[in-house]
Formats: structure tokens, sequence, C-alpha cells
């Protein structure tokens, strides 16, 4: 026998009754960390006006700095716990659209670099035009500045070639898609053994590593003893 009940005309249906929940309502996560906070507060009032003057108040201080660790290891935790599912979610959706915006940018990659081969032919045809031109005024220049000293007479002066340093190919279609290709200078390290110093950053990996292995002098290096602390909690 199946139930038969109605709704008063006036009493929300089983889907209005039903909350919305805001999976991103930061202010609704906030409210599992608030119990923590006066404690936290105590805590730091604490360490501030602490002080480390013998054995016993050293000891206490380690039980101190080991109860506060803890306290922040429970809130990372919190932390990790409330972030988790929108983290899994992320991440899931993040190698999803890799999987369509690699290939696209690979698009991207293999014809830029048609482009910027076809650029640089340009570049160098435009260099080679100029020379020309360059060279051309130079010749005319002389033949009048010859002809000028055999009449005896003050030579004119051609006007200056003009010289492009910029050497760029701009495109732009009628899409609103645009590139802009320059030559540049750039260096590379292909002999790392031949670069001078001044052009090194030292190593501060290797440094450390011989400073623990023994050596204490390194040029340009102050090596001292400092106080190093691993709090375990």
């Amino acid at each position: 026998m199946a139930f038969k009940f109605a709704l008063r005309d006036d009493e929300p249906s089983a889907e209005m009754r039903i909350e919305k929940i805001d999976p991103f309502d930061v202010a609704a996560a906030k409210q599992d960390f608030e119990p923590y906070r006066h404690k936290i507060e105590r805590m730091r009032s604490e360490a501030l006006s602490f002080d480390v003057v013998d054995q016993g108040t050293n000891d206490l201080a380690v039980q101190m700095m080991g109860q506060a660790r803890q306290l922040s290891k429970a809130i990372t935790q919190l932390k990790d716990q409330k972030l988790k599912p929108h983290n899994e979610f992320r991440t899931k959706l993040i190698s999803f659209a890799k999987a369509f915006s690699n290939p696209l940018e690979d698009v991207v990659k293999t014809l830029k670099g048609k482009t910027e081969q076809y650029a640089y032919q340009q570049i160098l045809r435009q260099r080679a035009k100029e020379k020309a031109e360059r060279e051309e005024a130079e010749r005319r220049q002389r033949e009048l500045d010859a002809q000028a000293k055999e009449a005896g007479v003050d030579t004119i002066a051609l006007p200056q070639m003009p010289v492009d340093q910029d050497n760029k190919v701009q495109t732009r279609t009628e899409t609103g898609s645009s590139l802009n290709i320059s030559l540049v200078w750039t260096g590379t390290v292909v002999d790392a053994g031949q670069v001078p110093r001044e052009y090194c950053v030292p190593n501060q990996k290797a440094i450390d590593k011989a400073v623990a292995a023994g050596i204490r002098e390194i040029p340009g290096v102050e090596i001292k003893e400092v106080p190093r602390s691993r709090l375990m909690a």
C-alpha cells in the first residue's frame, strides 16, 4: 500500500527546506579554527614574557615549544582537511585541462619558431638593403667630393641614410592577433671553465658542504660557529 499525504499550501516542499551549503564558504570554515584563537594568544603572550635563565626554565621552554609546535601541526591538519576535497578537484581538473592546453601550446610553439625564422630572414634582407643603400650613398658622395674638388668649389653633402636600429618585424591580423619579433643579443654558456669570475655566482651548497667537511678558510667567505636547533614535537 502506498502512502498518500499532501503538503499544506503554506508548507515548504522538501527541496525548498534543504539548505544549500557553499563548499567555498570561507566564513563557515573559519569557525572551526576559532577555538584555537584564545589559546594561541595566551601561548604567544607567555612566550614573550618568558625568560630562560637556568636548566629548569630551559626545560620548560622546550616543553612550551613542543606544545606550540604540536598545536601548529593540528592547525595545519585542520587546514589540509578542509582543503583536501578542493585540492583533489583542482589537481584533477588541472591535469584534465592540460590534455587540451598542452597541444595548443605546442601549436603556438611550432608556428612561433617558423615565424621567428621568417622574421630573421626578413631582418637580414632589410639589413642588406640598408647596407647597399649606404654604400651607394657613400659612393655618390665621393663622386660629388671629387667633382667639387676638381671644380674648386665647396662640396654638396648628401642626406645621411637613416639606420633602423630596432630591426623588428611586426604582424597584425584582422582577428586581433599580433606578433612582434626583433633580434636581440643573448649570451649562452658553452664552457663554464672559461667564464670570468665576475660573471659567476657563488655556490652556497658547495660552500656548506666544504664547511661541513672541515674546511675553515675560504677566500671571501666568513666561517664561524652559530647556534642551530632542531625541535622534535
